[in-house]
């Protein structure tokens, strides 16, 4: 990983703040694509103290194995100019620590929606993710429907970390379709997973008229996203073109 901009503005006039830009390149030399990558920076002033910092998750990233690809460092992080002996960022230097991640991917399954109050679908299997953790299946129970005459489900599923690593994301994605096939509604969740951890998942859909739902189906997929490599970099900055 390197960085490739890293600029500050002036101070602001009415608030005394300093704006930092950066951006950077990841090499991706690894046999697996980055889909995920965590970022996190400390600001540092001319004493080597932190002033500053932020930490940042992108999962819109994609960078094929064995290529290379810009990556959003840091957006408008502002520091204020008396923590700089010289008021100014040309003091400042940022230390930046990068973990870039693979997804491995799973269909679950797909569950009719249940038509009565006290009715349940359920997926009765447990599905290996990418040999690493493990989907316990997924129930959908019909509740009452809400005073507005909305359907109410409570779904659940969990997913257990069955590796000695940490999990950064283990991710559930639900396609509500209707009896046409046609998407209604999506929602996805996520959570971090340490090692021989497990969490349980319950999302959810609003606003379901029961006539729109019927015959309807559920797409289930999940997603855990594993370490490939970890990237540490210096930086400082230069006056921004502004």
């Amino acid at each position: 990983m390197k960085v490739t901009k890293f600029t500050y503005d002036k101070p602001d006039n009415d608030y005394g703040t300093i704006n930092f830009e950066m951006a950077g390149v990841l090499e991706n030399t690894s046999d697996h694509d980055v889909e995920f990558v965590k970022t996190s920076i400390i600001m540092l002033n001319e004493n080597d103290v932190a002033v500053g910092g932020s930490e940042n998750e992108d999962d819109r990233v994609f960078i094929a194995s064995k290529d290379s690809g810009d990556v959003d460092l840091l957006s408008w992080q502002s520091v204020h100019k008396d923590k700089f002996g010289s008021g100014t960022g040309a003091d400042c230097k940022a230390l930046v620590h990068m973990t870039s991640y693979r997804r491995e991917f799973i269909k679950v399954g797909v569950l009719d929606i249940p038509e009565n109050e006290g009715d349940m679908s359920e997926i009765k299997k447990n599905i290996s993710i990418g040999g690493v953790a493990e989907i316990m299946g997924m129930s959908v129970l019909r509740m009452k429907n809400s005073d507005d005459g909305d359907a109410e489900f409570e779904m659940t599923t969990s997913i257990r970390n069955t590796s000695d690593s940490y999990i950064a994301r283990a991710q559930t994605t639900l396609k509500l379709m209707d009896q046409r096939d046609a998407q209604l509604e999506d929602t996805m969740d996520y959570r971090e997973l340490p090692a021989k951890s497990s969490m349980t998942f319950t999302p959810s859909f609003w606003g379901l008229k029961p006539g729109k739902i019927k015959n309807g189906t559920i797409n289930v997929t999940a997603s855990v996203f594993v370490p490939i490599e970890t990237y540490t970099a210096e930086a400082t900055p230069v006056p921004s073109d502004d």
